[in-house]
């Protein structure tokens, strides 16, 4: 039976990582934008009194740091935990600090290994947050989402959990860096909580859904649809091209809503 590499986690080193991928993340992309609605749902997520379930899409490497970026910003109080294949996990040790354990996601009598772990978090540690990509491997944004059993044991298990799925997409705006872009809704519990079944249809039906609106709000390109909670200042072509645009009184940013307004 697959064992679980436990995380060995350190308070102290979430701290500095949070800070640290706060000072970096603008380098590699412009802003993160939250669709509109969804700060709600996330204060509503931090504000519950138990254990939480954060699920979001996998298409990128840099899932798991935004989803990092979103319980600095929500949930710093909360306990984090992440499952991380343990063969990478093995490599990379200091995830272990941020709460992160080890599955091996392709053995299939790990899964029970998993959940009880889990549950053993979430009672020791009762406002703890999982955040996982169910998915369990990358996927192209554009192809349907299609959960695994775990996190729906989990919250088939734990009736006191609350659960929220988080859509992220990358796209190039206006900068020459990337956006990140998100949406979070709850994922409503099945008629019966205790029916894993039933929650594994509900994360299906609510991350399929995030992706389809998230998606739709992205092509749009409307930031007016969006809060910005990082970045998002001027955009940015040459550091030297846009300081000498500056001298000579001219903003760098790009700027394309009057196309907008004139083809109306």
């Amino acid at each position: 039976m697959s064992d679980v590499v436990p995380g060995d986690f350190r308070e102290w080193f979430r701290g500095f990582f949070a800070w640290r991928l706060r000072k970096g993340f603008p380098k590699s992309f412009h802003a993160v934008r939250l669709a509109k609605g969804s700060r709600a749902v996330l204060d509503r997520a931090a504000a519950h009194d138990g254990p939480l379930v954060i699920a979001s899409n996998h298409q990128s490497w840099w899932d798991p740091l935004v989803g990092f970026l979103v319980h600095d910003a929500w949930f710093p109080g909360r306990r984090p935990l992440s499952p991380m294949d343990a063969s990478q996990l093995a490599k990379f040790g200091f995830f272990r600090k941020l709460g992160v354990f080890g599955v091996d996601p392709d053995d299939a009598s790990g899964l029970r290994p998993f959940v009880r772990y889990v549950e053993s978090q979430f009672r020791e540690h009762p406002r703890s947050a999982l955040m996982l990509t169910p998915q369990g491997r990358f996927v192209d944004p554009r192809d349907a989402v299609k959960v695994r059993p775990g996190v729906a044991m989990v919250m088939a298990r734990v009736p006191s959990a609350h659960a929220v799925a988080v859509a992220i997409e990358y796209a190039f705006w206006n900068d020459r860096r990337p956006e990140v872009f998100l949406l979070a809704s709850r994922v409503e519990p099945p008629a019966d909580p205790a029916d894993s079944r039933g929650w594994e249809e509900a994360f299906d039906r609510a991350m399929n859904g995030n992706a389809a609106e998230l998606a739709a709000l992205v092509r749009a390109r409307d930031a007016a649809a969006f809060e910005c909670i990082a970045g998002g200042g001027g955009t940015r072509t040459h550091p030297v091209y846009d300081r000498w645009l500056r001298i000579t009184g001219r903003d760098p940013s790009i700027e394309t809503a009057h196309r907008r307004e004139a083809a109306r």
